[in-house]
């Protein structure tokens, strides 16, 4: 979404050849946005991709330093997902993605940044928020999870329900020891290590 003002030193109409000239600056404009959200939003989930969250999570941070402002970075791996793609077929993988990724839009805030780096590993930046609350969060969506199975139907057999879950590792910022959200995303892969092995 964008605005474009052109200004004028005296007032004047527009005539039909400059509507058509604006209308053709919109297109390009429309055309620039679409390129970025194809750059930077992952087509299956809808939600960032990895370009597009380490670009804005690096200014999200600049931010949160800048204003002294607490952030955490949840790390979330889920479990057995290659148990669901070879026993349901790779389309209840994509179902299975595509319902963590909701679960994430619906159980985060709208100013939390929420992103799929690839395959079954998701990320959620939250600013303005302390270790004790990012911890808090996570517990919530595994405990929706839970409370929200899947239904798969395997070519040739009966209904199967199951339930996804996911192995985490959270980290708060910490501006001295985090140089950028590399590190930070470093940080909680390790720990997310940790948490599948346990």
């Amino acid at each position: 979404v964008g605005t474009i003002c052109i200004l004028d030193p005296s007032p004047r109409d527009f005539s039909a050849e400059d509507m058509e000239l604006l209308r053709d600056l919109g297109a390009m404009v429309e055309r620039e946005l679409a390129a970025i959200r194809l750059a930077t939003i992952d087509d299956l989930t809808g939600i960032a991709n990895r370009r597009g969250f380490l670009t804005m999570a690096q200014h999200a941070l600049q931010f949160c330093q800048r204003q002294q402002v607490p952030a955490c970075l949840a790390f979330l791996d889920l479990n057995k997902f290659k148990y669901i793609n070879d026993n349901y077929g790779h389309a209840e993988g994509d179902n299975a993605l595509r319902f963590f990724a909701g679960q994430l839009r619906q159980h985060f805030r709208e100013s939390d940044l929420c992103a799929r780096l690839g395959g079954d590993e998701f990320v959620v930046l939250l600013t303005n928020t302390d270790i004790t609350r990012a911890n808090e969060l996570t517990k919530r969506l595994t405990a929706a999870l839970q409370a929200s199975p899947l239904q798969a139907n395997p070519e040739g057999a009966d209904a199967v329900t199951y339930n996804l879950s996911f192995s985490h590792g959270v980290v708060e910022y910490d501006p001295l020891k985090h140089a950028s959200i590399d590190d930070l995303l470093e940080e909680g892969d390790r720990l997310m290590y940790q948490d599948k092995k346990r």
